[in-house]
């Protein structure tokens, strides 16, 4: 193949090399050149390129040196374009380069996830949908009520009223476990002749020495707690049946979490509500006491509601963000520490073994090495040999190393996605107060002073808004 120079414009400026230096990488846009391509202008017998010629100097330099490098002041989105464009591999980027294309990969990742979660974490009704349906209006009032805190003042009160509700609602159900907020149904000497004369099996296998079954069988919540119980029901079973109505999307309605919490919720209170008309049929059959607890045990996802917040402040969205991105290091951290809590078990077993009152079976150890590890000591179990308490010291001192890592590793993620969210975040409101600037100017030109005309009506002009 003959050796010939070829002539290159990109963006106005020319550019001459050898056919065998394109050769080089004859996989890329340049290697693969012809006087065929779409590039090829023949009036100018050269090939034109409608790109940044600056950019366009590294580039060629990879074809000459073998070596590809971009100066630092680029943004890592245009390396990325131009790689795309000129069909050129991200390996071929020098050490010092493709470090710095990493990190701005990594940063447009973290931008798009954030832009995806909050701008588009929500659904909402099309402008086409609001302009011919005066119905989808109204739901979408009801919508953006509900859904988005942020979208007036109406709706950032009824989250504040909502959350109260929420806070209501959790301090029932743990005062709903307290004997001074519940009324006694049956006395304790009662109790005693339903188990010695009836054949009822929730009587039968009710544990006298445990004060918490005696309490669920011969008490109920006072008034006022089962008047909040309804009250709060009856809130958020409309809460959520207009939540549901007025969802633009209903098939994806129940693709949130938390939406699908609300509804085990609203079917676990009235089930508990409808089983506590009736106790004797509850306490006759020991299947349904049984699905009561199941039932009343759902209580404990009303601390989810609380996660509502997230539509307030972004700052918990993030939080969970965090803990999301970082998953695949935790995983891998809590590999090692149940690893760590074997290793010191089977350690710990064998360093007592001719203790005869401590450390029964490896199992133990394992409770042990967790309980020492994380710090806690409840002091149930510990060594009394010496090589034994070596063992704990050594515990306890790994126990600390890998729990500091984790701490490092969210606090990056965290602090990563927070400073990301507060660029978006004033972007946002940049572009807001251009938007407001541009309807008041708007408004403004509207307005324009008579013309008057000769033999004619004055004319006033008129814009459309």
């Amino acid at each position: 193949m003959a050796e010939y120079i070829i002539k290159i414009n990109v963006g106005g400026l020319a550019f001459e090399t050898k056919t065998s230096t394109l050769a080089r990488y004859p996989d890329t846009l340049l290697g693969r050149l012809s006087q065929n391509s779409k590039f090829y202008d023949n009036k100018r017998k050269c090939y034109f390129f409608d790109r940044n010629p600056n950019i366009f100097v590294s580039i060629l330099d990879l074809y000459r040196t073998g070596s590809l490098h971009f100066p630092s002041y680029l943004c890592g989105t245009i390396i990325q374009d131009e790689l795309e464009f000129w069909e050129i591999s991200p390996g071929l980027l020098g050490e010092c380069c493709f470090e710095q294309y990493l990190k701005s990969e990594g940063d447009m990742n973290s931008t798009r996830t954030l832009k995806e979660t909050f701008e588009h974490y929500g659904l909402d009704y099309t402008d086409e949908e609001c302009r011919t349906s005066k119905r989808k209006r109204i739901l979408r009032k009801i919508w953006l009520l509900l859904e988005e805190p942020s979208s007036s003042r109406l709706a950032k009160g009824f989250n504040v009223f909502f959350l109260t509700v929420v806070v209501i609602s959790m301090a029932t159900f743990v005062l709903g476990s307290q004997p001074s907020f519940r009324e006694k149904k049956l006395t304790h000497s009662y109790l005693l002749f339903i188990i010695a004369y009836s054949n009822i099996r929730f009587f039968d296998e009710l544990n006298l020495q445990n004060p918490k079954e005696v309490m669920l069988g011969t008490s109920l919540p006072n008034k006022a707690i089962r008047d909040c119980e309804i009250f709060t029901s009856v809130f958020f079973t409309i809460e959520m049946m207009l939540h549901f109505i007025s969802c633009p999307r209903k098939a994806r309605f129940f693709t949130y979490p938390l939406n699908v919490i609300d509804l085990l919720l609203v079917i676990a209170m009235w089930v508990t509500y409808a089983l506590e008309q009736d106790l004797t049929l509850l306490v006759t059959t020991y299947e349904l006491v049984q699905f009561y607890l199941v039932m009343k045990s759902l209580f404990v996802l009303r601390l989810f509601r609380v996660f509502r917040l997230m539509k307030l402040y972004s700052g918990l969205r993030i939080m969970i963000m965090s803990i999301r991105a970082s998953l695949k290091d935790l995983l891998l951290l809590s590999l090692s520490f149940l690893l760590a809590s074997l290793f010191f078990a089977s350690f710990i077993y064998y360093a007592e073994f001719y203790v005869s009152d401590t450390f029964p079976d490896i199992f133990i150890g394992i409770w042990w090495s967790v309980v020492t590890m994380t710090t806690v000591g409840y002091g149930d179990m510990f060594p009394k040999s010496t090589f034994g308490y070596f063992v704990g010291g050594v515990c306890a001192f790994s126990g600390m190393l890998i729990l500091a890592m984790p701490v490092a590793i969210l606090a990056t993620n965290f602090n990563d996605l927070y400073q990301k969210n507060k660029l978006r975040e004033m972007k946002h409101k940049l572009l807001q107060t251009k938007s407001k600037r541009e309807e008041t100017l708007h408004i403004h030109v509207a307005t324009v002073s008579p013309i008057e005309t000769q033999g004619k009506r004055p004319a006033t002009i008129k814009c459309n808004w």
